[in-house]
């Protein structure tokens, strides 16, 4: 075989080789930068969706929140309500029935008996209004005592007179040991809302102010709260 010869195949060898490592690096390398790729994108996605969970989280505080309540003898059920509204950085309203109560008494007392007769009968006494315009809130949490199993009338009232229609509501109630149908009643009566979570405290059966719910269990409840509504 003549020189040229030679030197020609060797030159075609080489071309070959070289051709073959070419391709072998690029099948290997084209994984890699596809891995880069789809790394980045997911990288790009968690933080497309960590900031959207921010915005959410910014939105909600934003959202207005009122705490009204109806509270009678001892006041226990604006104990709550006070504690709420602090724990949820709220409003707070309080309802007034334009003829007050009599006194509570004991079982036997006057305020017991008409309060009897005005559950049995679905009354519903006027109310003073509000200070403020529940229109205005997105969240808002009602708390009254239990009456004869269930609301007091006054908190009745002011219940059938809104339009919860896209609410956020809070049930709770304070009881002496019957805690009734209390807070199905509620959301029975706001129909249209949304409800977050409910609780029902207990105080003594003598229409004392000693609260036997532990705090324990209320602070859970608040807790759990602010965990859902932000």
């Amino acid at each position: 075989m003549k020189p040229h010869t030679y030197r020609f195949v060797f030159a075609a060898l080489l071309l070959t080789m070289l051709a073959v490592f070419g391709i072998a690096f690029t099948a290997d390398s084209e994984p890699q930068n596809s891995s880069l790729k789809t790394d980045g994108m997911k990288d790009a996605k968690l933080a497309e969706e960590k900031m959207m969970s921010k915005e959410e989280r910014i939105v909600s505080k934003d959202k207005k929140i009122l705490i009204v309540c109806y509270s009678f003898s001892r006041g226990n059920t604006r104990k709550i309500a006070r504690e709420l509204q602090t724990a949820l950085d709220a409003d707070y309203a309080e309802i007034e029935p334009v003829v007050p109560y009599p006194p509570y008494g004991g079982w036997n007392s006057e305020v017991t008996e008409q309060g009897k007769r005005e559950v049995e009968a679905g009354f519903m006494p006027e109310i003073k209004p509000l200070a403020v315009n529940i229109a205005d809130y997105d969240i808002i949490a009602v708390g009254t005592p239990t009456w004869w199993f269930t609301m007091a009338p006054p908190m009745h009232t002011f219940l059938k007179s809104q339009d919860w229609t896209g609410k956020t509501v809070i049930p709770f109630m304070t009881h002496g040991g019957w805690p009734g149908h209390v807070i199905t009643d509620i959301k029975e009566y706001c129909a249209g809302a949304k409800f977050a979570a409910a609780m029902e405290i207990q105080f003594d059966s003598e229409g004392g102010d000693h609260m036997l719910t532990s705090q324990a269990d209320i602070d859970a409840w608040l807790e759990g709260l602010r965990k859902e509504l932000r």
